[in-house]
């Protein structure tokens, strides 16, 4: 998604990026809502890969890797169509990522299919959102506002809200996560439309090292997140790790690469 958003489209990149958060905070709203325990957990005839068992993180039922790759291949494919060995490709990884999801046993076929139908009902919302925003464009502190606000409001309730398990705190992880991307990519998105526009039209190199130093910058904020906020506890580590990442792909590092690239072009 970030290197469409910086070398290629960012309109195509944003709203990938938007159909694959919104997802994945639907699916966790709904799958701690449901409260659905794993296949294994409800039935133990049923065994679940061992390897595959620590990336199982909380509830079962919609699968949050289903969901993931629906939204994020299923919305290259929808705005890349006519590129048909494109969209041949994204949709063999999205149906072969759902059918990996049964085959290792961390997912029931229900919990798969749900998350297909959020992922295109996002993308489809996402479209005609499009629509409507490229007509209202002057509204979009209010849109970030208001979808931070209740992004947050969500968050509290899932929080709060009574479940029938005893020990819910790391079933609830995930939420952070998703509150954190939301968060991240609001305020960044807001910013960098404010703030700094950045442009596709740049030399092939620019956009060679946008993507080589981008992509390392992604890999550091990633696995380095988890040690540099882990004093925080798993909840609020994962919402400030989230932030960050999604906060500086849309934002801070386009300022960076902007400012720099308008230099040299100065000199």
């Amino acid at each position: 998604m970030a290197l469409i958003y910086w070398c290629f489209s960012k309109r195509d990149g944003l709203i990938i990026s938007f159909g694959y958060v919104f997802s994945f905070s639907i699916n966790q709203f709904i799958k701690n809502i449901v409260c659905m325990p794993r296949p294994w957990l409800l039935d133990s005839r049923l065994h679940v890969d061992p390897i595959a068992k620590s990336g199982a993180t909380g509830f079962s039922f919609p699968s949050g890797h289903t969901v993931s790759a629906a939204s994020i291949f299923g919305g290259t494919a929808v705005y890349q169509r006519k590129r048909k060995w494109l969209v041949a490709c994204c949709s063999v990884i999205t149906l072969l990522t759902a059918f990996s999801r049964n085959w290792l046993g961390c997912h029931t076929l229900k919990d798969v299919v749900v998350a297909l139908i959020i992922a295109a009902f996002t993308l489809s919302i996402m479209n005609v959102l499009l629509i409507w925003f490229s007509k209202h464009q002057e509204k979009d502190f209010l849109i970030c506002l208001i979808v931070c606000i209740l992004n947050i409001l969500i968050l509290v309730f899932l929080q709060f809200k009574p479940y029938s398990v005893e020990d819910v705190y790391p079933l609830i992880t995930d939420c952070y996560s998703s509150s954190g991307m939301v968060l991240g990519l609001m305020i960044g998105w807001l910013l960098e439309r404010r703030f700094v526009h950045f442009s596709m039209e740049v030399p092939l190199k620019n956009k060679i090292l946008r993507a080589l130093i981008g992509s390392a910058l992604i890999g550091l904020m990633y696995f380095g997140g988890n040690l540099a906020f882990a004093f925080m506890g798993d909840h609020f580590s994962h919402l400030v790790k989230y932030f960050v990442i999604f906060f500086v792909v849309t934002f801070l590092y386009p300022l960076i690469f902007t400012k720099i690239e308008g230099k040299k072009n100065a000199d």
